[in-house]
């Protein structure tokens, strides 16, 4: 019975030794991540913009920029009807990265349909379609922001991917 009663005394008396140290960031405080964040992040989207106009120079087709960041280009005009909120709008597209690697398109033969600013597609094609008439084609370059952000879409579409639309807008309902 001492031997036991010595062995949890001896069990406690370790126990209550050194505590494990608390993990912290590797930088000074939370606040000083946050800080690092927002600059990692700000640069990302100076080189993003950048990659953007050079991207435009390279075609030389006077795109529009939008406030959030937006670019398009109509390069096929109509006197159609023009889109609004809750319209369903009908596009045949391609859509690549900046770089030129297709990451989708609509089968040859049908048609994408979506209800504006309501369906899951991306907010700068909800933003982008709704500058557009019924008949007219154009580009539309979405930053990551505007497309799929950090997290991609785990398919075809890379984090903080650049998006370019080749869109016709066929028709609406």
């Amino acid at each position: 019975m001492r031997s036991l009663l010595l062995l949890v005394v001896i069990i406690v008396a370790v126990s209550c030794g050194e505590q494990p140290k608390e993990k912290v960031l590797p930088f000074e405080s939370s606040k000083d991540y946050e800080t690092k964040m927002i600059l990692s992040h700000q640069e990302f989207l100076k080189k993003e913009k950048n990659r953007i106009s050079t991207f435009i120079d390279s075609i030389g087709e006077p795109f529009v920029s939008t406030g959030t960041g937006l670019r398009y280009y109509i390069y096929t005009t109509s006197e159609g009807d023009s889109i609004a909120s809750k319209d369903f709008a009908f596009i045949a597209y391609t859509l690549t990265s900046l770089e030129g690697d297709t990451l989708y398109q609509s089968p040859k033969g049908s048609l994408q349909e979506f209800i504006v600013d309501y369906d899951n597609v991306e907010s700068g094609l909800h933003e982008g379609i709704k500058r557009m008439r019924v008949g007219e084609k154009a580009y539309m370059i979405l930053p990551a922001h505007l497309a799929h952000g950090i997290s991609g879409d785990n398919a075809a579409i890379p984090s903080q991917t650049t998006l370019l639309y080749d869109i016709h807008l066929v028709a609406k309902k």
